[in-house]
């Protein structure tokens, strides 16, 4: 693997950034990044915009106007890159995190190595049963429609994200419904809601988020879901329904217990699917819980030691682990890596792809493992995972309040919400 010279990168969001910086790292990697967007920064490009853009591609970024991230700040830092050092506090503001990829973006020197407005439409292997394959990838300029280009990579590695292609339920009589219904990718501000009877179907982070700052705008706020309970206390003003839809009528909801609810709007915060149009069928393949299920530590496919992919694990929020798959990665193309044999490998596919879902709660474990393999960086220390664990159990105990918790952490004085 060590002839490897020329690697084509997808995706200029948080993977991108962090596969540009540690692969660029290497003098003797040639890099070139296509980003579909204007600049850098993925998902946390806001943008007011929904659906659509000025040139008719879709819209694939889901932050809405007042998100602030969930995780403390030492797990959203990637190494060398300390908040503090841009001045950015514990829990950031979708804005603020843009300016984090951008300082790390600039400090790295990594801009040179993207194209911008450029969509990749094809990625082929050039021989299915070399595990060194090269690969083709053909692209465009999104703002004119007849060019097209393609180049030969010794390698590649896919950070297209895993938040841009909305995952939809299946609910009776749909199109029926006369009132606004809208994922929640395209859901931005909650002015938009004043007054309105507002039903929500999802309790993870969004569904939580979303709900508590309807509340400030809307007459109702229902949120439904199928749990046993919400996982964190909810204020009055939420009215929580533990059971799913069923089916719409021009002017409600009918959950699956029989209770209907009188709405004007419905918001399906029902998460998001795996979506990779650009390389031939069969290369990815989706197991029974939306996730990718033929991966090696959900990074890159047994059969090609040439095609990669960062950021697959949906519960995986934290920027550092970003950084480590990306040295993980590094060190696999520079023949550094102890990888198990073949069949070793499929034994840990079957088993993280049926047995163990990778989550924010085991993600620990995997890290440490990528660190084992890798040998060129040091997992998660102790103190973070207890800095998880003091969060998440604050989570649960009153959302409304757990992002003014203060934290103090290696080498850190504090960090606090403010």
């Amino acid at each position: 693997m060590s002839d490897i010279k020329r690697i084509g990168i997808i995706g200029a969001g948080l993977h991108g950034i962090s596969a540009l910086r540690r692969l660029s790292q290497n003098k003797d990697f040639k890099l070139k990044c296509f980003e579909r967007n204007f600049d850098l920064g993925g998902i946390w490009l806001y943008t007011d915009q929904t659906k659509e853009d000025i040139y008719g591609r879709p819209i694939t970024s889901p932050i809405y106007h007042n998100l602030r991230t969930v995780s403390p700040g030492p797990l959203m830092e990637i190494d060398d890159h300390p908040l503090d050092k841009y001045g950015l506090p514990c829990f950031m503001t979708h804005q603020q995190v843009l300016q984090y990829l951008n300082g790390i973006a600039d400090d790295s020197d990594i801009r040179k190595f993207i194209k911008f407005n450029t969509e990749v439409k094809e990625v082929r292997p050039i021989d299915l049963s070399a595990k060194d394959t090269k690969w083709t990838i053909t692209y465009g300029d999104i703002r004119y429609k007849k060019d097209i280009h393609t180049e030969e990579f010794d390698a590649v590695v896919v950070c297209n994200g895993n938040c841009s292609v909305p995952k939809y339920p299946d609910v009776e009589n749909e199109e029926e419904f006369q009132g606004l219904l809208l994922h929640s990718m395209w859901y931005r501000r909650p002015e938009n809601f004043v007054d309105m009877k507002v039903a929500l179907l999802g309790c993870r982070y969004t569904g939580i988020d979303l709900s508590f700052e309807l509340t400030k705008f809307a007459k109702k706020v229902y949120l439904c879901h199928k749990w046993t309970k919400a996982p964190t206390i909810l204020p009055d003003n939420i009215i929580e329904k533990r059971s799913s839809f069923k089916r719409f009528t021009k002017s409600s909801i009918i959950l699956e217990n029989g209770e209907e609810l009188d709405v004007d709007a419905v918001i399906y915060c029902t998460g998001y699917v795996q979506e990779f149009k650009f390389l031939p069928e069969g290369i990815v393949k989706i197991g029974k819980n939306g996730d990718v299920s033929n991966f090696f530590k959900y990074i890159f496919p047994p059969e090609w030691r040439t095609l990669f992919f960062l950021g697959l694990p949906r519960q995986v929020s934290f920027f550092k682990m970003s950084d480590h798959e990306a040295l993980f990665v590094r060190s696999v193309l520079e023949n550094k890596a102890k990888l198990p044999n073949d069949e070793e490998m499929r034994k840990i596919i079957e088993y993280d792809g049926a047995i163990r879902r990778i989550t924010c709660h085991n993600q620990f474990d995997w890290d440490e493992e990528l660190s084992q393999y890798a040998g060129t960086f040091q997992p998660y220390p102790p103190v973070m995972k207890n800095m998880w664990a003091q969060y998440f159990q604050s989570w649960s105990n009153d959302y409304k309040n757990c992002k003014n918790i203060t934290y103090k952490v290696l080498g850190h004085d504090s960090f606090s919400a403010e």
